[in-house]
């Protein structure tokens, strides 16, 4: 009972806020990046920011939930959102850069659709987090990024398959491969983020 009078710590709705809007950002700077006819050497500059703003948004959290005695929901799923929102734009991150580390001068076929879908699924993402306060059920956007991610799946073997039966080049093949892997990841993390947070909605119902 004396629990319930205490007030609870609500900075980590403005948390989440912060962190789904600089993921964001990130997936429009990637979008452009693998959309564009030939690959920025300058995208770490541009995505470098918003990976260490996110990075001190997650440390934030961590040490407020390690001082914060009651907070709006249990504890291990704000930790658990945090970490997976904050995975998301450090595959995006993790794609781009791997462009520029390999030399990737060719287009890697399915990039841009991956991408895509990532955007969708972080639009999704950011309304039932602007919700999450008022404990809205919005299942149904949580179950619309999990169905994206099924879409994912399709993409990636499906230009898993082209790049196999095409390319020559082992080397160009163990690239391209890799910045698919993380990019359908990204789509992952994105539904995991989801899990959660319908775990959180069926746990406060």
């Amino acid at each position: 009972m004396f629990k319930r009078l205490l007030p609870k710590e609500e900075k980590y709705f403005e948390d989440f806020k912060e962190i789904i809007s600089y993921i964001q950002q990130s997936a429009k700077i990637t979008y452009d990046f693998f959309a564009a006819d030939s690959y920025d050497p300058d995208i770490y500059l541009k995505l470098k920011p918003f990976q260490n703003r996110r990075d001190e948004i997650t440390s934030k959290v961590i040490k407020r939930l390690n001082k914060t005695f009651i907070t709006p929901f249990d504890r291990e799923d704000i930790f658990a959102l945090v970490k997976r929102l904050n995975a998301i734009g450090d595959n995006l991150f993790g794609a781009t850069v791997r462009v520029d580390t390999y030399c990737v001068t060719q287009k890697v076929e399915g990039a841009l659709d991956l991408i895509s879908i990532v955007l969708l699924q972080i639009k999704e993402l950011e309304n039932v987090l602007q919700d999450l306060r008022n404990k809205n059920e919005n299942i149904n956007e949580c179950k619309t990024v999990q169905d994206l991610e099924t879409e994912a799946d399709n993409v990636y073997r499906r230009e898993l398959k082209k790049l196999f039966s095409t390319e020559k080049n082992p080397l160009e093949i163990f690239k391209k491969k890799e910045i698919l892997d993380i990019l359908e990841n990204a789509c992952d993390k994105c539904q995991s983020a989801a899990n959660v947070i319908i775990q959180i909605l069926i746990k406060n119902a």
